[in-house]
């Protein structure tokens, strides 16, 4: 069953002016999870700049009302405090911060962040103990130190202490050695605490000290106890002394004498252990107890404050170990495991009514009103109506008045007019109290209206003249009539623009002149006064968009004094309605945004106080300026129920809201006037923190005592950390800032950190002030000059650098432009000049190409008859060798004019590609060996290396030969002797790279880009250099051209004086890159035998293979066939069976076995084998004295001319091409036969000469030899053949086979051919006779020679003779 309730106070805990306890039990706490090191605060100070030192159990604090900092002892570090157990703290007149612990007395300097720390020891001048109690700072400047084991002065001239001790024989000394408290009062009177006993100073001569003692005893007018805990005098000079187990004393000097207060203003005792006294500067003395704190007013009355459960404002712990008055006047209070409490009078400026039953969960406050009685009703949120008479301070309770009851315990809305209170609900329509007879009537209200609320929320009340207002939740507005009880329901009209935005009401207002104010959930609605009682009401939207039919959510209307509307929305804070148009009202916060507003009042007109999400904001309309205050200001929550406020008539304003109510009066806020200077705590540079200071450091101190920085071009971005040391809500303070000089405006923020990156290097001034909690500013900022010097790049100096540079510049272009034009001038001329030299050349290459065509056929003729001279030559050797310079030397002067028309094609464009696809390894490979003998020869390293024996390539082979001919060529002709030639080539990236790299002389990298370029020729000093003019220069742009036309690209990719050069040759594979018309049809390689099957039968049919051949059968020559092709070699032996012997071989390995086995007439070998090359087995036939003689006969792919002398010179006698005519490879074979043939018939005629053998081979010197020795023993009669192959140095059967060889004749015909010779010659002389010249030629019987003469000669000695001397 729902009851009727009225709460008493009782239901309240009335927190504020009702008792002077709850007035001094709210704090403020500082706890570990404010940063505070640890909970139990052992000792407080502040410094000069206005920062609370704070000691603990464990670390040294500072607190500049944002962040703090400790400082703890670091194991090995003499600059860190000697112990984290503090004691006392006291700050001198040069502004160092004493600290004592359990372990050592610290100096610490703020300005160099480093401890000097000082130890017991026995040295003289030393601290007595280690264990310093207490600090005192007189008057005079000394500093005074109480330990556990005498009282010491601190001596600033020799860094040292005097100790002052108990001296038991001397009853003026200390009482006692454990100092635990020392006071200087008024009168510059000196007491000193201690375990035992007051001493008071009275007298001091230098290092004399004269005390006077004071003790407990059972005496009156003594001490309650002697151990002396805290001393500190009252404006009454009455010097108030805590002890440890007599709780608290005081002394009057007038009487001398002591009084003991035990109690206090409820007869409460004072605990005896009374740790610390304090007077604040209202003269109220504070007392730390061992458990709870008193305080004593002027008026001597004494209250005891201690730990409330429930009040989370109220004293922490009740064993406080410390108290200090800060400069401001707050009270801070350290306490045992219970952090920091401070008091300040402005932390009662908010009351709080909280429910104490502990039942929270129904303590919505949603609607407040008063009656003339003073009464004031909460409607709550489930415990229906609580009543409070603010004017007895008593509360009432109203149980069950009737026997109705309360349609619902949850309050929505409250009004009363006369006696009657009409009271809103949930969901449960309208219930009506009279006041003054307390019981609920029904009579107002009709009850078809009553039946038609019975299920509706009903969230406001309103009156104007006969009629009642009720917003409803969901059924839009009744207008009630109280005289005729009539009523007509206002609602929402999608249609009609007139009719109500919603029928969510939240909120009306009757104002001033009547006129009615809806707030809906969809907007706010108007109605005049004038409207109200015509059928059809005419209603005005505010705050509400037509087209999408929404609007803001309305909370709150009010009406001030000026008859100014003021609007609260939910999401877009305050509106004023001025000349018919709502305007907002910006409440200048700093930092905060205030969105939602929950209720406005008026408290005079100058003040109107607006509770909102973020707490209650006290808005000065006039200076339009703003005041936040928030839980830490001691409301209740930051969070109020809309509407649900009150002015009453005492002034006192409350606010309603999830946790119950907060009330003020504004008049009894206090206000903190306190402004301390903003200090500097940090300064960063990149975002890294200095935190060491020294003249090489950026900061020579800590950054709060410096007021000018310098900093480096690369330090300029950097950070400024800075707090105001308002500890009173210091989460409200504001600071403005600005860098004079970068920006001149000030900016505000509640940061306590700004970074700055400066790009402009100069002077500038950073200046920060700052307003406390309650919005009071500095009028003084604090001001740091920061100096950025220029990079070195913008200094002055490089500045004067870079103008000078400018000029030097600007002279420069305009000379530039001045030598441009006379260059293009040049230029112009150049080419004009260019165009005629082209031109001139075009000419000369005509004359030239046409030359060179008319050289070509006397050419033609000389060369055609030569080789017939050569081929038919009969005569001597010498001759034959000077025919084959002759002939060398005029294929070489057609080779040349052969490139030159080669060049003139590609200057014109018209040489074309003739292509086909081949292995480039093997077609290279036959081009690096005809260099080998070369190679070998002059002692180089000759190499060739390949990825793969097999790199399919489209090219043609015709230009190719000249590009790697010429590239090995030069190699060779610039590389001294004992050099090194490789030729490489591979695959990459779908190229073949050919690179020819040697160790010669290299080329100068300015010569490196011309190389290629037609008739090169380089400057003369460049000696080495100087044998590229040797040849026509055009090798190497033909070279280039031939690679062009292939797509690929020449280059040379490195080369270094003295070191050598890398040419490197790149081809495309495949034939993508390719003109159809460039690709040979139906290519066959060299080694397709159907191409010379082709040419025997069609030869055939025209009998033109019917060669004579000079050989019988059972005499035809023997001829060794080299060829690793099968089909090739068997084509080759099959061809030439019919006409001379054969024998095969597969390779150079088994050919040269062969050719030492069978000593054949013939070799013909491929030039490419395995094994071994054909060069190699040339090379190797031609310089074995066994085989020398043979004539041999080198087979290739390789097409020009200009190769064959290369195999000749290797000992290779003729030089075929692959494919080859098949008639003219029978016919070179036969003549090379026949030659030999003849050469042999030669030696055995009469015509043969001594003079004729020529030095040019191996068998040719053995054959001058053999002669050479004939020779010698031509008159020898004795010369026999072994006597002949034995100085020859030659077996007898290799005397025999070589002479056979030679002459065709035995070794006795060839000694007996050239004695004939010798004889016929002595004759010819006619000097001695016939028998004579017998002898001269070894014959011993004259009738013997005269019969050999005739047969060799065919005519005796004397015929002979006689032909010449007839």
């Amino acid at each position: 069953m729902k009851y009727i309730y009225c709460a008493l106070l009782s239901f309240f805990t009335i927190t504020g002016a009702i008792a002077q306890d709850d007035f001094y039990n709210k704090f403020l706490h500082l706890f570990t999870s404010d940063g505070l090191s640890q909970s139990s605060v052992i000792a407080i100070h502040q410094d000069r700049l206005e920062q609370m030192w704070i000691g603990t159990r464990d670390g040294l604090n500072k607190y500049d009302g944002n962040t703090f900092t400790v400082y703890r002892n670091i194991p090995g570090d003499s600059t860190s405090i000697s112990n984290n157990d503090i004691l006392s703290i006291q700050e001198d007149q040069e502004g160092y911060i004493w600290i004592g612990t359990y372990n050592g007395l610290n100096r610490y300097d703020p300005k160099l962040n480093v401890f000097k720390s000082y130890f017991h020891s026995s040295k003289q001048g030393s601290l007595s103990d280690n264990t310093i109690w207490t600090i005192n700072l007189l008057d005079n400047g000394e500093l005074w130190f109480g330990s556990s084991n005498g009282l010491m002065l601190y001596n600033r001239e020799s860094d040292s202490f005097t100790t002052i001790k108990n001296d038991a024989a001397d009853a003026s000394s200390l009482s006692n050695n454990y100092i635990l408290s020392i006071y200087q009062d008024s009168k510059k009177n000196i007491w000193i605490g201690t375990a035992n006993g007051l001493n008071k100073l009275d007298k001091r001569d230098k290092d004399t000290f004269v005390f006077k003692r004071f003790y407990s005893s059972n005496k009156v007018n003594t001490l309650s106890d002697s151990y002396i805990q805290a001393i500190v005098e009252d404006e009454q000079n009455r010097l108030w002394i805590g002890t440890k187990y007599g709780g608290l004393n005081y002394y009057n000097s007038k009487t001398n004498s002591f009084k003991h207060v035990k109690r206090t203003k409820k007869n409460t005792l004072i605990n005896k252990d009374v740790r610390s006294l304090s007077i604040d500067h209202r003269g109220v003395l504070w007392i730390a107890t061992y458990d709870g704190l008193c305080i004593k007013d002027t008026n001597d009355v004494i209250i005891e404050i201690k730990h409330q459960q429930n009040n989370t404002k109220s004293l922490s712990r009740n064993s406080i170990k410390t108290i200090f008055i800060d400069k401001k006047g707050s009270t801070w209070l350290g306490t045992y495991y219970g952090g920091i409490n401070v008091w300040d009078e402005s932390n009662s400026n908010f009351i709080s009514l909280q429910k104490n039953n502990h039942d929270i969960e129904y303590g919505v406050v949603s609607s407040i009103i008063q009656d003339k009685n003073e009464n004031i009703y909460f409607g709550t949120e489930g415990k229906g109506i609580s009543i409070l008479n603010s004017r007895r301070d008593i509360s009432f309770d109203i149980k069950t008045i009737a026997e109705k009851k309360l349609p619902s315990l949850n309050i929505k809305s409250l009004f009363l007019n006369q006696n009657i209170l009409w009271i809103g609900t949930y969901n449960a329509g309208i219930a009506l109290y009279d006041i003054t007879a307390k019981e609920f009537v029904t009579d107002l209200l009709s009850k078809e209206l009553r039946l038609l609320l019975k299920d509706v929320g009903v969230y406001s009340i309103k009156k104007s003249n006969e009629f009642m207002y009720f917003g409803t939740f969901g059924k839009g507005l009744i207008q009630y009539n109280l005289d005729t009880k009539g009523f007509r329901f206002l609602t929402h009209n999608n249609i009609d623009k007139k009719s109500l935005s919603n029928n969510i009401i939240r909120v009306m207002l009757v104002d001033n002149n009547s006129n009615l104010w809806v707030g809906t959930q969809n907007g706010l609605n108007y109605i005049d006064h004038t409207k109200l009682k015509e059928d059809k009401v005419v209603i005005k939207r505010f705050f509400f968009n037509e087209e999408q039919l929404s609007g803001d959510d309305i909370l709150c209307i009010y009406e001030d004094s000026e008859g100014t509307i003021y609007i609260g929305t939910k999401a877009n804070g305050v509106y004023r309605y001025e000349n018919e148009v709502f305007k907002k009202v910006e409440l200048n916060v700093v930092g905060t945004k205030i969105s939602t507003v929950f209720s406005i009042v008026e408290y005079d007109k100058n003040s109107i106080w607006i509770s909102s999400n973020k707490g209650i904001i006290a808005y000065n309309p006039k200076k339009n300026s703003s005041i936040l205050y928030n839980q830490t200001d001691g409301l209740t929550s930051n969070e109020f129920n809309n509407n649900s406020c009150l002015k009453a008539k005492n002034g006192d304003l409350y606010f309603g809201g999830p946790s119950g109510v907060s009330f003020l009066n504004p008049k009894r806020i206090k206000k903190n006037t306190f402004i301390p200077q903003v200090i500097l705590t940090d300064f960063s540079i990149q975002g890294k923190k200095i935190d060491t200071y020294g003249e090489e450091t950026v900061l020579k101190k800590d950054i709060s005592y410096v007021d000018k920085v310098t900093l480096s071009y690369d330090q300029a971005s950097f950070g400024i950390g800075f707090a105001i040391p308002n500890f009173i809500n210091p989460s409200n303070n504001q600071y403005a800032y600005r860098l004079v000089g970068l920006d001149n405006q000030w900016q505000y923020t509640k940061n306590t950190e700004i970074n700055y990156t400066i790009q402009k290097p100069g002077k500038y001034i950073f200046e920060v002030k700052g307003a406390n909690n309650d919005n009071i500013w500095n009028e003084n900022p604090t001001q740091l000059q920061i100096s950025v010097r220029p990079a070195p790049w913008k200094s002055p100096m490089a500045l004067a650098g870079y103008a000078l540079m400018i000029a030097l510049a600007l002279f420069g272009l305009n000379y530039i432009n001045k030598a441009r034009t006379k260059l293009k001038h040049e230029l112009d001329l150049e080419h004009l000049e260019n165009l005629r030299k082209e031109e001139m050349n075009r000419s000369k290459l005509e004359f030239f190409t046409n030359i060179s065509h008319e050289f070509r056929t006397p050419l033609a003729l000389i060369i055609a008859p030569l080789q017939q001279l050569i081929e038919n030559y009969q005569g001597s050797n010498k001759m034959y060798k000077k025919l084959l310079v002759i002939e060398r030397n005029a294929d070489q002067l057609l080779k040349l004019i052969n490139q030159l028309l080669d060049f003139r094609k590609f200057e014109n464009k018209h040489s074309k590609l003739q292509v086909a696809e081949g292995n480039l390894v093997k077609y290279l490979k036959e081009i690096y060996l005809s260099f080998n003998e070369f190679a070998k020869a002059g002692s180089y390293i000759y190499t060739f290396e390949t990825s793969s024996e097999d790199i399919k390539v489209y090219f043609d082979r015709y230009k190719l030969e000249r590009v790697f001919y010429n590239l090995i060529s030069n190699a060779f002709k610039y590389t001294p002797e004992g050099g090194e030639i490789n030729v490489r080539i591979y695959e990459e990236s779908a190229q073949v790279i050919v690179e020819i790299k040697d160790t010669g002389k290299g080329i100068e990298k300015e010569f490196v880009d011309k190389v290629f370029d037609r008739f090169y020729e380089v400057a003369g000093d460049k000696d080495y250099q100087k044998q590229f003019n040797q040849a026509s220069g055009i090798g190497l742009s033909i070279a280039k051209k031939a690679i062009d036309l292939h797509k690929g690209a020449i280059e040379v990719i490195d080369t270094n004086l003295e070191k050598g050069t890398i040419f490197r040759v790149s081809l495309l594979t495949g034939k993508a890159h390719l003109e159809e018309a460039d690709i040979i049809k139906d290519f066959k390689v060299s080694d397709d035998i159907t191409q010379y099957e082709n040419q025997i039968s069609r030869a055939k049919e025209t009998n033109e293979l019917d060669m004579e051949m000079v050989f019988k059968d059972d005499e035809k020559p023997l001829v060794l066939i080299a060829e690793d092709n099968d089909e090739l070699r068997n084509f080759i032996g099959d061809m030439l069976k019919d006409y001379y012997q054969v024998i095969k071989a597969e390779n150079g390995q088994v050919a040269f076995k062969k050719a030492l086995q069978k000593i054949p007439d013939l070799i013909i070998s491929d030039v490419i084998m395995p094994k071994m090359e054909g060069t190699e087995l040339c090379a190797k036939i031609k310089n074995d004295i066994r085989t020398s003689h043979i004539p041999f006969v080198l087979l290739t792919s390789r097409s020009s001319l200009i190769y064959k002398f290369d195999g000749l010179e290797s000992g290779a006698d003729a030089y075929i091409n692959k494919p080859f005519n098949v008639k003219e490879f029978l016919l070179i074979i036969r003549n090379l036969l026949s030659s030999i043939e003849k050469q042999k018939e030669k030696f055995s005629s009469n015509e043969y000469t001594s003079s004729d053998v020529t030095v040019t081979s191996i068998d040719e010197e053995l054959l001058k030899k053999a002669v050479k020795i004939v020779e010698d023993n031509i008159s020898n009669t004795s010369f026999d053949i072994p006597y002949f192959s034995s100085e020859l140095g030659v077996s007898r059967t290799m005397l025999f086979s070589k002479v056979k060889g030679w002459t065709n004749l035995t070794p006795n015909e060839f000694i007996h051919s050239i004695r004939m010779k010798r004889a016929s010659q002595l004759l010819e002389l006619g000097q001695i006779n016939v028998s004579e010249v017998c002898y001269k030629v070894g014959f011993r019987n004259p009738k013997y020679f005269t019969k050999c003469f005739k047969k060799h000669f065919n005519q005796t000695p004397s015929e002979y003779a006689s032909k010449f001397y007839s």
